[in-house]
């Protein structure tokens, strides 16, 4: 099974950078659907805008950091087990939907919208 850990690192990797690029690149550029945290909430205005990439920014590479580092603890367990492995593959594609939805309950209580 080294392919899946091949396969899982670089979900890490991918996440991280996604977060990062939210954190730094998004609230740079101009309100879009297609680069950054799109959300109708998200894009009322840029200071909604700007807040939301970096909360969402922050929290997908905070998150994926420490999936990743409990992944690297029990990795002896991951690559022995196919529940471990399928509760490690979860995590990490449950990652974002959990940052989306931690993001628009952090808009909806800051911008009163």
């Amino acid at each position: 099974m080294q392919i899946y850990g091949y396969l899982l690192m670089t979900s890490d990797v991918v996440l991280i950078l996604s977060g990062a690029t939210m954190y730094w690149l998004s609230p740079r550029l101009r309100r879009n659907w297609l680069l950054g945290y799109g959300s109708p909430r998200s894009m009322i205005n840029d200071a909604t805008w700007q807040a939301a990439n970096r909360f969402a920014g922050t929290g997908l590479a905070l998150l994926t950091l420490i999936a990743m580092s409990l992944q690297v603890r029990f990795w002896q367990v991951i690559e022995t087990s196919e529940l471990a492995q399928v509760i490690s593959l979860v995590s990490i594609l449950g990652l974002p939907f959990l940052v989306m939805y931690s993001t628009e309950k952090y808009l909806a209580r800051a911008f009163r919208c």
